[in-house]
């Protein structure tokens, strides 16, 4: 199975809970949503792992590429460096 997503921003939303991760998978790529646990694979090699949490985005006008909304739970933004890929926990 391939890496959910590869994150490019991140920012911590702290009414959401967690920290909000960008560019989301296209939901055009993919059956479902991908949820529950993840592992994140950083850039220097290392790992740790968190909670996903997907959901639509709406935004007017509507962007070309309709993307899911991805939120990681139980890691803080110094542990996600850009570049981290987001890998299925199983």
């Amino acid at each position: 199975m391939p890496a959910i997503m590869s994150i490019d921003d991140v920012f911590g939303i702290e009414a959401w809970g967690g920290l909000v991760v960008v560019p989301g998978p296209l939901i055009a790529d993919g059956p479902a949503r991908a949820e529950g646990p993840v592992l994140l694979k950083r850039p220097d090699g290392s790992t740790v792992s968190a909670m996903l949490k997907m959901g639509a985005m709406f935004q007017t006008p509507p962007s070309e590429e309709q993307r899911w909304g991805c939120l990681l739970k139980g890691v803080n933004k110094a542990e996600v460096p850009i570049g981290t890929e987001v890998w299925p926990a199983n």
